[in-house]
């Protein structure tokens, strides 16, 4: 029932109360620089009256929690805008790098020695027999291998980089994860939702954390049983329970208060790039590298994953293979032209192939079509010429038993001019080549190959000026590269011939086809291939940049969008700070008057 002393307790609630909205201002105002941190109001509602016959009297005011300011629906969305942020900054970091391997600018890079290397075929052929030419020769071609090499191994370092990056990722997940696992185990420890009861810096940490896990891998967050209030804020909706987080749409990595831990480990490739695993219950792993495409981690993935297995190929996987496509095609298109240079004796590169298997279904790109086998004198009169066949079914033995058989190459009834009586092919099981040889070396015989459009001779290395067969290894033929003076510029051995070295120059103007695959191409001119991977490389670089930036406006707009709900504003927390001092003091003063009334009665009873 009422009284003195329930009217001195109705001014003490209140007392209290602003006591602790002073406390949670002061609060709010030293975390006002944290960027997760939510501004803290105190509920309160008026405390159970006193009930009378003829009327209710409050007993003051109750203390119904201290709730921060959070819209989750908003703060969803500030996740999803940075994660995607996240996804293209780093896309365009790395390709803007990637970007730099092929410069642009006049007189430098590939497309410049390119152009130095074709001039320098152009020098010889004014004058072939130079020995000084032929050494610039070289040296414009070793100047050239050398820039395309090492473009390479920049990609397979910068490849290499992103991949090693996301390892670190993943052990940041997994600390990230786990902490939040460790979170969701406390709350259930410290909040009562039935008492409004909330931990809110656990709630704050746990945001942080949230945030982190999404920049980083993208990640999906379920949270049951939300609540808003709009007596605190408008905006406000906080409070769940029933807490999942998963990555790789659809991998629990939180799962309440537990934790499941993701795995990175070196593939089985050559590179040896990271891939990421989910360990289940039981410890199997279950490789999830495809499925994470959000965040920092999906957009390291997207650009350094090498299609082992099966997987998509990255971005820089892709300029990686495509150098590799133009390197090939290069080398074959040269090779098929100075294969007509004639020389003593034919050799191919070791070759990865089986006598008795057709030639078509090898992994070299020989088409169906023909080419010349050339015989010359010493005088470098054409002496024979032989046309071999290659059609869908033929073998290395057949190439081999048509060229060694005894025909009239010449149709003159005469059996002993052909180029059988001159010339024999074999293939070694041993060393896996391809050779011609003379039956007799000591006449001095010649001997050339003319491709028709099978492109035996460029695939197979044979007279070959460059060795390898991607960016990776091509290198100028060896014997070469130590004594530069055995190039030879010519098609028939004379001196003043110069028809390879013409060919050579006017390659830079001829399609040429680079093989995707055996059964896809692109024809085109040498430098116009290059140009084509150059511009891919440039265009998917400004694609990337003109993302980020959109990404990054719309994160800024979402970003205070949130803050407008849960950041700390100072004037608005000074403005309460006076008001609340105000309250308390208005309730001290009304303490002071019931004091001064017991005193009153005291006196009365006296």
């Amino acid at each position: 029932m009422g009284g003195i002393l329930s009217s001195l307790n109705t001014s003490y609630t209140g007392l209290q109360a602003h006591q602790v909205m002073v406390d949670v201002t002061g609060n709010n105002i030293s975390n006002a620089s944290d960027e997760f941190y939510s501004r803290q109001r105190v509920s309160i509602r008026p405390g159970k009256p006193i009930y009378h016959p003829h009327y209710n009297l409050g007993s003051g005011v109750s203390i119904e929690t201290i709730a921060r300011i959070h819209d989750e629906f908003v703060f969803s969305r500030y996740r999803n805008a940075n994660e995607e942020a996240q996804f293209f900054d780093t896309h365009f970091t790395f390709l803007r790098e990637a970007s730099a391997f092929f410069p642009e600018i006049d007189g430098v890079g590939i497309y410049n020695d390119l152009e130095q290397y074709f001039n320098s075929w152009k020098d010889l052929a004014k004058n072939p027999s130079d020995p000084a030419q032929k050494q610039v020769l070289a040296k414009d071609a070793q100047t050239l291998i050398k820039n395309i090499v090492d473009t390479r191994h920049r990609l397979e370092i910068l490849q290499k980089k992103a991949s090693d990056e996301l390892e670190t990722i993943v052990k940041e997940v997994n600390q990230n994860a786990k902490e939040i696992a460790e979170i969701n185990k406390r709350l259930k420890e410290m909040e009562d939702a039935l008492e409004f009861k909330q931990a809110n810096e656990l709630r704050d940490r746990r945001d942080e954390l949230e945030f982190n896990i999404q920049a980083l891998m993208g990640a999906n967050i379920f949270k049951g049983h939300l609540k808003s209030d709009y007596a605190i804020h408008p905006m406000r909706v906080d409070f769940d329970d029933d807490y999942i987080l998963n990555v790789g749409g659809g991998f629990n990595i939180v799962d309440g208060s537990i934790h499941h831990p993701l795995v990175s480990n070196k593939d089985e490739s050559s590179l040896s790039l990271n891939k990421v695993y989910f360990q289940n219950n039981d410890f199997k792993h279950v490789d999830i590298t495809d499925k994470i495409i959000q965040g920092k981690a999906g957009s390291l993935i997207a650009l350094y994953n090498s299609g082992f297995d099966g997987s998509p190929v990255g971005k820089i996987q892709d300029y990686i293979n495509q150098l590799d496509i133009f390197t090939k095609g290069f080398i074959e298109a040269t090779n098929a032209i100075y294969s007509q240079s004639a020389s003593k004796f034919i050799k191919s590169d070791r070759l990865d192939i089986v006598r008795t298997n057709a030639l078509s279904d090898t992994n070299y790109n020989i088409r169906e079509g023909s080419f010349d086998i050339i015989v010359y004198a010493t005088t470098g009169e054409e002496m024979v010429r032989k046309t071999i066949n290659i059609e869908r079914i033929t073998t290395i033995n057949d190439v081999i038993n048509a060229i060694n058989a005894n025909t009239d190459d010449n149709k003159n009834n005469n059996p002993l001019d052909d180029v059988d009586d001159y010339f024999s092919a074999s293939f070694d099981d041993v060393s896996q080549e391809f050779v011609i040889q003379a039956k007799d070396p000591a006449k001095g015989f010649y001997i050339g190959i003319r491709d028709n459009g099978s492109n035996f001779t460029g695939a197979f290395g044979l007279n070959k000026f460059f060795e390898g067969s991607s960016a990776r290894d091509i290198a100028l033929y060896s014997e070469y590269a130590k004594d530069s003076t055995l190039i030879r510029p010519w098609v028939a051995p004379v001196n003043g011939n110069f028809e390879v070295a013409n060919m050579m120059q006017q390659l830079q103007y001829d399609d040429v086809d680079f093989y995707t695959n055996k059964l896809e191409k692109k024809t085109m001119r040498i430098t116009e291939f290059f140009q084509f991977l150059a511009g891919r490389v440039a265009t998917q670089t400004e694609q990337a940049q003109r993302t980020k930036e959109t990404k990054d406006s719309v994160l800024s707009a979402i970003k205070k969008e949130h803050l407008a709900i849960s950041q700390v504003s100072i004037d608005e927390e000074m403005v309460n700070l006076i008001k609340f001092q105000g309250g308390y003091a208005a309730n001290a003063k009304v303490i002071t008057a019931i004091d001064r009334m017991i005193d009153t009665l005291l006196g009365m009873k006296q």
